[in-house]
């Protein structure tokens, strides 16, 4: 009993021994923090800066709890109490960091600043101080410069993070350099590594250079992350050694290598990320068969190839994004294997085929993204037991059809729906459980729905956005509909059978949610809407093409509480604006009027605009010179009024900003505007239809980035402007019906107009003969290529959105001036027509191979007709008629199948005319005042036979006498149907004509704007 006796003090050393070896934490609980690492700490904290932003003030961090082992963030060694973890991660401490405070904490294994908003400054010197870290986080911490020596001596490490270090400067983007050191000097002590995060480090390394650095040095490496971090490839094969890799991406960078087979060979990887490397190649499939990967980007790689595989049944996926590139084929039904996904990235591929139900069989599945396909067919119902997580739908801009599932819209998690931009019809029908959705977005614009807009949709409490324009809906929405939608920002309603009423009176004025974007364009809208009175955020408004009458009353520039920045009343029946004179919100950017029975004179814009349309009214009077206080300007059309005076040269000195200059049609008279800076920024000048008079101003060369120059319709006299040849961009010029006068010189280099589709020149007093090298420069006449055809506008970046301006031209087509509005980049034309030139024809002319339209008519041209015309192969409009011309009609023409308008009247043509393919369609107009023709359509049979005609071997001849029975339809007055038919319908199949032109760009002719919808 006296061994047990707590007075024995052998029993007391050789118990307290024991505890101490069995229980050391609990012997030394009371064991308080080091005395130098107290100080140190409260030194660190004063250089800190808590801002109202922060998470913490670190109130525990005081002198009066002297236990600094119970601070946030700190962890001490409990035999020491020496600090051996400090973590301050994501707390958002801003200031600076007192290194001299930190180094001192000499014991720490384990440092984690990350997250925090410091002031940019280089990496400290000094970390090899802390010879013990195990862990360092620096992340996210705006560093700068270049990664310091002293931590490749700190070889503990076994977790480094420096990654996403970086400051903006002056709109330049500072980011963390490893250089000096390289990332091979930087590793080579630290072969403790296992995690290794330098993303955003601008390392500029080989693809041999960094991987075998990291093979070398770091053998057991398990993560590696190195997203946009300048490295170039190809990924070096000694890479492959890295056998426990489990995470690895390299994102970001410009490999622009093969996808190398051995990826799919680290059997522990869980996670890898190669977007946006400019891989090409096979996409090796053993990848998806990996018996660990969880994650898997390679999204952002378009030369990418190759078809998605059959999925094993035992896939770990849970998120597979593949958006941007190159995978085409059909949806797999083993889809349904990724028993574990929750995520399906696979937008813009070239995916095929229809929606496989076996999608619904994801039940875990929250984010289901496969916009930008050719996925056609009906989307799959669902019974939505199955899918009880799904969160996001994204299948826009496809191609499928067919009704949409009721089902979809009662989804139990569902938040968005984009099925926008397919071919989806039907009616929507009702649905359940609307109150208690948690729909935020729907998007069902650019489709073929009709019928009623279901009252479900109503009762969407959450609903934030709803789209739905460019449909069939039909029947009356009262906007008192909307009143339970508390939470609804966004509302399109617009291009329906729709018409919107609103006949709450003062109710709606109240309770109508505060929308920031509304469109109600072709609303069948009779009178401004009673409830944008009380909008006070909206910054977005579209009354466009309604049949809003009388003026625009001054409340509708209050509108928004002065965040309007965007108003389209274009395309309705307006007369004036309510007196005063209204003051237009400093805040509207983009204002268009245009298309209505304006009267009067100019309304002035804030000096804020950046789009001003009034075309197609009838103001008048002269442009006050407080338009150009508009320093913002980009659009500027005043096109088709009654204005007069002189155009304000101060128009021509804000090019730096301007972008379109429209002012046809009206009657402005005497000079041109002259002072074009250096550095001008017009892309579209058209001033034609005017009384201008006097010399084309030299200082338009200044304009590099013109692309439309329409002059034409005025009185300026002077010569051909051959120094506009060197203008890179131009595509249209116009200089018809002006007092042009003398020859066409030759071109001074063979790089003469590089962009040029439409040239006309026609009704001015040129002479002499046309040089044969003329024809042999105009690049975009000679390309046959038509894959990268589309409309030729302008996209302008407004602030907030995007706008559009489309580009319109008047071209003579068979005798009659026709406004094309619409105008493919594939469409070339030339007119030469109602001058004086003579001599041949070049057989050069026969280089344009892209050519629509030629008109040479109205000449002195003699010689014969060039056979080199048969290689214009897509000509639509030929007219060579009132000229010289002799000879026979070649046989050559017949070639030409998409002929349908043809004039070789008023020459001196002889004998037959070719009896095959279009020729068959033209009437007697196209040959008559020819003394010497004979043969059908005319009446004047020929006295010989006419000579068998060479046959030439057809690789198309279904095409053709596709083309010979279209001729035979329209050539009795009709021929125009097959030319605007080409120029609006290019492409083979097309028959979703009205979607992609009025619905991708909402055009209302001649010009309009457009905001494309955020998505969610």
């Amino acid at each position: 009993m006296a061994l047990l006796s707590s007075k024995n003090p052998s029993f007391l050393i050789i118990s307290l021994a024991l505890c101490s070896f069995l229980f050391p934490s609990f012997v030394f609980a009371t064991q308080q923090c080091n005395h130098h690492h107290f100080t140190a700490l409260l030194h660190l904290k004063r250089s800190f800066h808590f801002t109202d932003g922060s998470f913490t003030n670190l109130s525990s961090w005081n002198w009066n709890n002297t236990d600094c082992c119970s601070w946030e963030g700190i962890t001490c060694d409990g035999a020491t109490g020496h600090v051996i973890s400090l973590n301050l991660s994501g707390l958002w401490i801003s200031g600076s960091i007192d290194s001299k405070s930190l180094f001192r904490l000499g014991s720490l294994k384990s440092l984690n600043l990350a997250g925090n908003d410091f002031v940019p400054s280089l990496i400290p010197s000094g970390f090899d101080q802390l010879i013990s870290l195990v862990h360092l986080n620096l992340s996210s911490l705006r560093f700068y410069g270049q990664i310091p020596l002293e931590i490749s001596r700190l070889t503990s490490l076994v977790s480094l993070d420096i990654s996403f270090n970086y400051f903006i400067n002056d709109s330049r983007l500072v980011p963390l350099k490893l250089q000096k050191p390289s990332i091979g000097t930087l590793v080579q002590n630290l072969s403790s590594l296992r995690e290794l995060h330098l993303d955003n480090v601008n390392i500029s390394a080989q693809g041999s250079e960094w991987g075998q650095a990291l093979f070398l040095s770091l053998p057991h490496l398990r993560k590696l992350t190195l997203q946009y971090c300048s490295l170039s490839g190809p990924i070096h094969s000694s890479l492959s050694q890295l056998r426990f890799l489990s995470e690895l991406d390299l994102s970001g960078n410009k490999l622009s290598s093969v996808m190398p087979n051995f990826i799919g060979n680290f059997s522990s990887l869980t996670s890898l990320g190669l977007r946006d490397c400019r891989l090409h190649g096979n996409f090796p499939e053993s990848i998806f068969k990996l018996p660990n990967l969880q994650v898997l980007d390679m999204s952002g790689n378009p030369l990418l190839a190759g078809n998605l595989p059959e999925f094993p049944q035992n896939s770990t996926l849970q998120k597979l994004i593949l958006s941007n590139s190159g995978f085409s084929g059909k949806l797999p039904d083993s889809l349904s294997n990724l028993k574990f996904l929750n995520q399906l990235h696979l937008w813009n591929c070239s995916l095929s085929g229809s929606l496989p139900s076996s999608l619904w069989n994801l039940t875990k599945l929250q984010f289901l993204d496969l916009s930008s396909n050719r996925l056609s067919g009906p989307i799959p119902s669902s019974q939505g037991n199955e899918l009880l997580n799904l969160k996001e739908i994204m299948l826009w801009n496809n191609f499928l059809n067919g009704s949409i599932p009721s089902s979809l819209f009662s989804l139990p998690s569902l938040q968005a729906l984009d099925l926008s931009g397919n071919q989806l019809t039907g009616q929507l029908g009702e649905f359940h459980n609307a109150s208690s959705s948690e729909l935020e977005y729907i998007y069902l614009h650019e489709n073929n729905l009709h019928g009623i807009i279901p009252r479900s949709v109503f009762q969407l409490r959450k609903l934030q956005t709803l789209y739905l324009y460019f449909n069939n809906f039909s029947g009356v929405v009262d906007v008192g509909l909307f009143q339970n939608l508390k939470n609804l920002y966004g509302l399109d309603l617009s291009d329906n059978n729709l018409s919107v009423q609103d006949s709450g009176g003062n109710s709606t004025f109240l309770s109508f949610p505060q929308i920031e974007n509304l469109g109600l364009r072709s609303c069948n809208i009779r009178a401004f809407p009673n409830f944008l009175r009380n909008q006070e955020v909206l910054n977005q408004l579209d009354l466009s093409n309604n049949k809003i009458s009388g003026q625009i009353p001054k409340w509708i520039w209050e509108v928004g509480n002065g965040v309007l920045y965007s108003l389209n009343l274009s395309h309705n029946v307006l007369q004036g604006m309510e007196p005063p004179t209204p003051h237009l919100s400093s805040a509207l950017q983009i204002l268009d009027l245009s298309f209505n029975m304006l009267e009067g004179s100019l309304p002035i814009p804030s000096p804020s605009i950046f789009f001003f349309s009034v075309s197609n009214n009838s103001l008048h009077g002269e442009i006050p010179l407080s338009i150009c206080n508009a320093t913002s300007l980009s659009v500027l059309d005043l096109s088709y009024n009654h204005f007069i005076g002189q155009i304000p040269l101060c128009l021509g000195e804000i090019g730096d900003t301007l972008s379109v200059l429209n002012l046809q049609g009206n009657a402005f008279n005497g000079t041109l505007l002259q002072a074009f800076k250096e550095g001008c920024n017009i892309q579209t000048l058209d001033l034609s239809g005017n009384q201008l008079e006097g010399r084309l101003p030299r200082s338009l060369a200044n304009c590099k980035k013109l692309e439309v120059l329409n002059l034409g319709n005025n009185q300026i006299n002077d010569t051909f402007p051959s120094w506009v040849e060197a203008l890179p961009q131009l595509r249209i010029l116009v200089l018809k019906f002006n007092k042009f006068y003398g020859s066409i010189t030759l071109p001074k280099t063979n790089q003469s107009f590089p962009m040029l589709q439409i040239i006309d020149l026609s009704s001015n007093s040129f002479v002499g003969g046309l040089p044969s090298s003329i024809f042999q420069s105009w690049k975009t006449m000679t390309e046959e290529d038509e894959s990268q055809s589309k409309f030729l506008h302008r996209t302008l970046d407004a602030p907030g959105n995007m706008v559009y301006y489309q580009e319109s031209v008047i071209l003579m087509i068979k005798g009659q001036e026709r406004e094309l509005t619409k105008i493919l980049t594939i469409f070339t034309a030339v007119d030469l027509s109602n001058n004086y030139f003579h001599g041949d024809i070049p057989k050069s002319i026969g280089n344009l191979k892209s050519l629509r339209l030629l008109n040479m008519s109205h000449n002195s041209f003699t010689g014969q007709i060039p056979t080199s015309l048969e290689n214009l192969a897509v000509l639509e409009s030929l007219d060579l008629s009132q000229n010289n011309i002799s000879g026979e009609i070649p046989w050559q023409l017949t070639k030409l199948t998409f002929l349908s308008i043809l004039n070789l009247s008023q020459n001196h043509l002889v004998g037959s005319i070719p009896q095959n393919n279009q020729f068959f369609t033209f009437t007697n107009e196209s040959f008559q005042g020819n003394s010497g023709l004979c043969g059908l359509p005319l009446s004047r049979k020929c006295i010989a036979p006419p000579s068998i005609m060479p046959t030439f071997e057809d690789t198309n001849s279904e095409l053709d006498w596709k083309f010979m029975w279209i001729g035979f339809g329209v050539g009795h007055g009709v021929g125009m149907g097959v030319l605007f038919w080409t120029l609006t319908l290019w492409t083979k199949g097309r028959t979703e004509y009205n979607k992609f032109i009025d619905g991708m760009l909402s055009l209302i002719l001649p010009s309009t704007i457009f905001s494309l919808k955020r998505r969610p």
